[in-house]
């Protein structure tokens, strides 16, 4: 019986050496509370003033094109529109729509300061995950925000936010739908 169960850990620490990094459970939940943790820091220490009359710090811009695919949300948001553009159309799309994206999300972690995010769980299959969190203001208000990623040369890259339970690629995908988008 000894050896049964000797065999079963050993088998049990080999599976756990062998899995990549990308696929252990709670690793997208790591990568995304250093990132979200290290730019709430560095919005939190910048002024107001600053961030209207200069936007984000490269040190917190740094952080979020680090963590997430904006190639990718853009691609997805486009859906069938994304091969109809030409490499450079696609290039400046992305960038444009980075910019809003970068934007709306500055906003919404940042309100006040006294916002606390919390993370809820994760779940995935080792390729993608998706991680749950409630930003939870100063008055209580809470405001979840599930962000799905990916797995990406050892790192879980963001694809999608899901925001108050409203995807921000389908939305995006239901506007530029019915659009015909030409440059």
């Amino acid at each position: 019986m000894k050896l049964i169960r000797s065999s079963a850990m050993s088998l049990a620490v080999l599976i756990a050496l062998a899995t990549p990094a990308s696929a252990r459970a709670g690793e997208a939940t790591a990568q995304l509370k250093r990132t979200i943790d290290e730019f709430v820091t560095i919005l939190v220490n910048t002024s107001v003033e600053e961030l209207q009359a200069t936007g984000l710090p490269q040190t917190a811009l740094k952080l979020i094109y680090g963590r997430f695919d904006f190639s990718e949300m853009t691609k997805r948001s486009l859906g069938k529109h994304w091969n109809l553009l030409e490499l450079p159309e696609q290039k400046e799309f992305v960038d444009a729509f980075t910019n809003r994206l970068l934007y709306a999300y500055g906003r919404t972690v940042r309100a006040s300061g006294d916002e606390k995010i919390e993370f809820k769980r994760e779940t995935g299959d080792g390729m993608f995950a998706n991680v749950e969190t409630k930003v939870v203001s100063g008055n209580g208000e809470e405001l979840p925000i599930d962000y799905q990623m990916l797995a990406a040369d050892g790192q879980w890259k963001v694809y999608d936010m899901v925001i108050d339970q409203v995807s921000i690629v389908i939305n995006y995908r239901a506007q530029f739908g019915g659009l015909a988008i030409s440059f």
